[in-house]
């Protein structure tokens, strides 16, 4: 029996001698409880021999770096006479680190007296390099993730902000509100918008914060900010240089130092941790600015953020620039026009109604023109015509054709030599791509009624519309003035008995269009006439402009004119 008891320890003795893991066995009954054993695989990953181990606690191994979470489990388990697995950070003979997963576990007599621990060890570094290889992946993978959602956020941003943008007209502050209501709370937790104007004053234009509830205080706060400060991280201080400024956190003594009480009140309760100012910059010239605050203490802006809202601010300058440069456009256009036409048409013993409406944007100035002027003998011209094209140029081709007219009235009250000078004016001072057309009438009071006279030079043919509500046409073609050297301006006659009147329009009226492509027309517009018969002027003039928008269901696609003289009864 005691031979085979000696044969298992030498087997035993044998398998620690030559097993891969580092074995240590320590005795606690000792002082420092020292290493009384180490096995060659102890040797060989720790550099130490086996005379520089014996003896020693096994605390060396960690050298000065025994600030280790594991070691304090360890160093418990083993004061409680327990075993427990750990991982430690060690240090071979050379100061090489290595990760030591240590099992440490305890033996015990017969009498249950603890007399020994046994620590099996296992090089874990490489292990432990992949792990931290696959955590660094890990970690990196998440970092894009987080960025790729970031940047989706951003683009959803400027998404958002584009039909905003793009829809924004004269009312550019409303716009604005919505673009600041757009940067929370994906951006910031609250939005400012401050714009200069003509004068160089500034006034804050938007404001929003993410909490409703705080709305308010960012409306007080514009009675105390002032833009004056030489503080370079300032809103004035941007406005002043036109560059951004970003403030990765801000100090709390900032406020503090607030002369203005309530001012410094407004500022704490808004709490702002960190703040981007950017400037609205367009064509060259710094509009305003916006100004970006968090309120969360863990959201600090950097650059990107920075980048984000300089090109959000940039969009909305451009917006209100445009704002800026429709309203003047529509400003212009609206008092040309105005110079353009006449005003009141009034004349004894005449109703006269007119209606015009040019197509398109509000700053564009229409083509059509009418006019009713005294000439000798105490008669009258009626005229009317259509100018090729709109805008700038089509302006100065109306005031061309409208100013030769008068200035030929004033020596001729033939129709056909009005409109042979003006086509002569036309040829000699315009481009070959500018007409016109234009009908002429004479009006000359004689027996109750008046006497007409017309020439057309490729104008739609005026309508006589009766008393009874019969409508005829007359006046021969022509050809459009301003095209050829000899426009065929024939003279033709016709009669207002009383209670008739004389329809004058543009082709604005006969060539509206319905969505689904159909004409008006001239039938259909003798059929509106028709039942206007005993009407006045002014309303046989809005009867057919409301008749020809109706047709085309709002969406106009020329310049409208009708102008409209009776014979009272």
């Amino acid at each position: 029996m005691g031979g085979n008891s000696d044969e298992l320890r030498r087997l035993l003795g044998r398998a620690v001698a030559a097993s891969s893991n580092g074995i240590v066995i320590t005795d606690p009954n000792l002082p420092d409880d020292p290493i009384i054993y180490v096995n060659p695989a102890f040797e060989r990953t720790t550099g130490y021999s086996r005379e520089e181990a014996i003896g020693r606690n096994c605390r060396f191994l960690q050298g000065d770096d025994r600030d280790q979470q594991a070691v304090t489990e360890l160093r418990e388990c083993v004061g409680a006479g327990q075993e427990c697995r750990v991982v430690l950070r060690n240090y071979r003979k050379d100061g090489a680190l290595f990760w030591n997963e240590l099992y440490v576990s305890p033996v015990y007599d017969k009498e249950g007296r603890l007399t020994n621990f046994v620590g099996v060890q296992n090089d874990v570094t490489e292990r432990k390099r992949i792990e931290e290889e696959r955590d660094l992946l890990l970690a990196r993978e998440q970092l894009a993730r987080t960025e790729a959602v970031r940047a989706r956020q951003r683009l959803s941003l400027l998404a958002a902000a584009g039909p905003t943008l793009a829809s924004a007209s004269l009312d550019h502050k409303t716009t604005l509100q919505k673009i600041s209501r757009l940067a929370i709370p994906e951006l910031a937790d609250w939005c400012l918008v401050d714009l200069i104007d003509e004068d160089g004053e500034v006034s804050q234009a938007a404001a929003a914060h993410a909490d409703p509830e705080k709305e308010d205080l960012l409306h007080e706060l514009s009675e105390h900010r002032h833009f004056g400060e030489e503080d370079p991280e300032s809103t004035a201080w941007v406005l002043r240089t036109g560059r951004p400024t970003l403030v990765p956190e801000v100090s709390g003594a900032a406020a503090e130092e607030m002369e203005d009480g309530k001012h410094r009140r407004l500022v704490l309760e808004l709490r702002p941790r960190s703040v981007i100012a950017v400037p609205l910059l367009a064509r060259g010239r710094t509009l305003g600015a916006m100004t970006l605050v968090s309120s969360d203490p863990g959201r600090h802006y950097d650059e990107e953020d920075l980048s984000l809202a300089e090109n959000l601010a940039y969009r909305c300058a451009l917006a209100v620039d445009n704002a800026r440069l429709y309203r003047e456009r529509s400003f212009i256009a609206r008092t040309l026009q105005q110079s353009i036409l006449p005003g009141i048409l009034e004349a004894p013993g005449l109703e006269v109604g007119a209606e015009y409406l040019p197509m398109g944007e509000e700053n564009e100035v229409g083509g059509d023109f009418y006019d009713l002027i005294e000439v000798k003998d105490g008669g009258r011209l009626a005229v009317i015509g259509d100018v090729r094209g709109k805008g700038p140029v089509a302006a100065a081709v109306t005031a061309l054709a409208r100013y030769t007219i008068r200035a030929v009235a004033l020596g001729s009250d033939s129709p056909s030599a009005v409109l042979a000078s003006l086509n002569e004016a036309m040829l000699r001072q315009l481009s070959d791509y500018q007409f016109c057309t234009a009908a002429c009438i004479r009006l000359r009071s004689e027996a109750g009624g008046l006497d007409l006279t017309v020439a057309r030079g490729g104008h739609p043919a005026p309508l006589l519309l009766r008393v009874g509500g019969s409508v005829e046409e007359f006046g021969c073609p022509g050809k459009a003035l301003g095209v050829f050297p000899d426009a065929g301006l024939d003279e033709s006659s016709g009669r207002l008995e009383p209670g008739d009147a004389l329809v004058l329009y543009t082709d604005g009226v006969i060539e509206a269009r319905a969505p689904d492509g159909t004409l008006f027309g001239g039938d259909r517009l003798v059929s509106v006439l028709n039942a206007l018969g005993s009407l006045d002027a002014s309303y046989i003039a809005q009867k057919v402009k409301d008749a020809a928008l109706e047709f085309q269901e709002g969406t106009q696609h020329d310049d409208l004119a009708i102008f409209v003289l009776r014979v009272p009864e």
